[in-house]
């Protein structure tokens, strides 16, 4: 029975807040409404200058084939190098395609094009995604115009055949959307929890609790449901939006999904109680929280593979719940991983969980 009025003070609790109803909504719906779209993987709208020194039928169609590919804004064809570079240096291109003197010449030939690139690494992501566009459209238009490098070519060339199994048209969206999901969450279930104790703390109404015989570890679970019951929300709202929006769906199980998401409340949760009873204020917990989530998305795997990281950083990662979470909804999500490939990730999500659930029960000081 104390059980259950404990969870009745603390649903009740939370819905009176003004704010936190409208957050557990609002994040989940923005997180997979506007970021998929905002957070684009890819790279348009490529400033392009052409230095044309050959003005030929050839290198019209050279640049005509960069530009009809989507990814370039042609800003301007000029015959001055220096007038190029300095556009460069003005941020007002973000590439420079050079075409020399010889260049129809070369293609009649069907010798090595004299075709420079130069891009702007400022931003290094474009940069490189911006000369590999160039490069693959000066190939593609080297493989169309020259026969002769066709044909003497052919019997030396081997015929590779790519298949994407678990993301066959390359849509990043698909592949952002399990992460969104585990950030959401994550997010979610790690800042309301380090509000909850210490918000008691300044209302005083947590001494009202610490003369009660309620026992610690009935009082710390009690402060843990509540969220779990927002966290299966946001990830059924979250995988609603999916289907609805985007045409995704869980290719494994949906039962796995929620259990992975019970596994990473655990960690979330038990850590935003234990930073709530360690803090004096609201403003220190959001500090001390903020601190810590953005440490685990940002080694979690989620924006940077972890095996492109040095070897302290992966070690380092072993101690992220994130890095475990982000990895179970990705395999579950696109490629319908069963228990048994993700089994790691649930041993290490169970053990820091049942860490920081055990901290949290420990640290907090009931007096009677």
């Amino acid at each position: 029975m104390v059980l259950l009025y404990l969870l009745e003070k603390e649903f009740k609790q939370f819905f009176r807040d003004p704010g936190l109803p409208k957050m557990a909504i609002a994040f989940p719906v923005l997180m997979m409404l506007v970021f998929p779209f905002a957070v684009s993987m890819e790279i348009r709208n490529i400033n392009l200058v052409v230095v044309d020194s050959n003005r030929s039928v050839a290198s019209s169609d050279l640049i005509k084939t960069c530009t009809s590919s989507g990814y370039f804004n042609l800003i301007d064809i000029c015959d001055d190098p220096a007038w190029a570079m300095q556009q460069m240096d003005k941020n007002r291109a973000d590439a420079i395609l050079t075409i020399e003197s010889d260049f129809d010449r070369c293609l009649e030939r069907g010798e090595e094009l004299p075709v420079g690139i130069k891009v702007n690494t400022i931003n290094g992501t474009k940069g490189s995604i911006g000369a590999s566009y160039l490069t693959s459209c000066v190939r593609r238009y080297y493989a169309e115009k020259s026969p002769n490098q066709q044909t003497s070519t052919a019997k030396s060339q081997l015929d590779v055949s790519a298949k994407y199994y678990f993301n066959p048209y390359l849509d990043y969206k698909q592949f952002m959307i399990p992460a969104l999901i585990a950030i959401a969450i994550t997010m979610l279930t790690g800042f309301f929890p380090a509000l909850n104790i210490v918000s008691e703390k300044e209302r005083g109404t947590i001494e009202q609790i610490n003369v009660t015989p309620v026992n610690r570890g009935i009082f710390i679970l009690c402060k843990l449901i509540p969220y779990w019951v927002v966290a299966f929300f946001v990830l059924s709202a979250c995988l609603l939006i999916a289907r609805l929006v985007f045409d995704y769906s869980c290719a494994g199980s949906l039962g796995l999904l929620y259990f992975f998401t019970a596994c990473n409340i655990l960690v979330t949760s038990g850590m935003g109680l234990l930073i709530s009873n360690y803090s004096d204020n609201a403003q220190q917990s959001m500090f001390i929280t903020w601190f810590f989530m953005m440490v685990f998305m940002l080694v979690s795997g989620i924006f940077t593979p972890i095996a492109s990281m040095p070897g302290w950083a992966q070690a380092i990662t072993y101690l992220n719940p994130m890095r475990y979470y982000a990895d179970a909804m990705r395999g579950v999500y696109i490629k319908g991983c069963s228990l048994i490939d993700v089994w790691t990730d649930a041993v290490g999500l169970l053990a820091i969980g049942t860490t920081m659930v055990t901290w949290a029960i420990l640290s907090y000081k009931k007096t009677t």
